[in-house]
């Protein structure tokens, strides 16, 4: 984690960005954490800087990638 991404993370389509080269990342060293597991790291790292989580739930978290490709 970074102080970039950490500054990333305060707006929702930053927290996708992220999410998105955080699990390419992982990918390429050959890791296979499931994209819930990034979220939920990510979420943590969040909610530790700033006090709340950027979305609601896993799911919710899903409809706006989804919606913002």
């Amino acid at each position: 984690m970074t102080m970039d991404e950490i500054t990333k993370m305060a707006t929702r389509s930053g927290f996708v960005e992220v999410f998105w080269e955080r699990l390419q990342g992982l990918r390429r060293i050959g890791r296979m954490d499931t994209p819930q597991q990034v979220y939920d790291r990510m979420e943590q790292e969040h909610e530790a800087k700033y006090g709340i989580e950027r979305f609601p739930s896993y799911e919710a978290f899903k409809k706006y990638k989804n919606r913002h490709r």
